[in-house]
């Protein structure tokens, strides 16, 4: 069988590119415990790159975001408004690489947008208190940078008040059993 005409460049490569998971298992584990921790009150996107969320209106604006991207994106249930930004530090070869002027690059963007961009290490993952206190903070600061800087009415239709995220932890009460159990029994 010969390959089609849109691999044969790649095939005949003298070293074949090989498929990779997306995310790294660290970052996979940390997935699994966001969703148990939002218990689907929110959209979680994995590795957004910044030009799939803004709009850049000049070719110089496209070429500073085309290439960058955000480990984890949180979105609003009801209207996928971006509310936090998550970079996931997990001493992968692909973050030693990422320079600092980028990392930065990416956290100005985002607070430029009201969007609160946390950095979160594989070593929080077993701390699931730091973590919910962290993520509905965050979610709570967007919420406020939103009164301020509300989303533009064309882009976002209206839609009644979604719960915010972990709501009930945010209200004061720690998180349940079922979900410390879960968020453990993943890792």
């Amino acid at each position: 069988m010969q390959p089609s005409p849109a691999t044969a460049s790649i095939s005949s490569s003298e070293a074949s590119p090989t498929p990779y998971p997306l995310l790294s298992s660290d970052e996979a584990l940390f997935h699994a415990c966001l969703e148990n921790l939002t218990a689907q009150r929110c959209h979680i996107q994995c590795k957004p790159r910044l030009f799939e969320i803004l709009h850049a209106e000049n070719a110089a604006g496209f070429l500073k975001i085309c290439q960058r991207h955000t480990d984890f994106l949180i979105y609003r249930k009801g209207d996928w408004l971006p509310m936090v930004a998550i970079e996931f530090e997990d001493g992968s070869s692909g973050k030693a690489s990422r320079k600092a002027r980028d990392r930065q690059l990416v956290k100005d963007i985002f607070s430029t947008f009201g969007i609160p961009m946390l950095q979160i290490h594989s070593k929080e993952i077993n701390h699931i208190d730091t973590l919910v206190h962290k993520l509905s903070n965050a979610w709570l600061q967007r919420n406020a940078n939103l009164e301020i800087l509300p989303p533009p009415s064309e882009v976002c239709a209206p839609h009644p008040p979604t719960t915010t995220l972990l709501s009930a932890i945010a209200a004061g009460t720690s998180p349940n059993a079922s979900t410390s159990r879960a968020c453990s029994a993943i890792s």
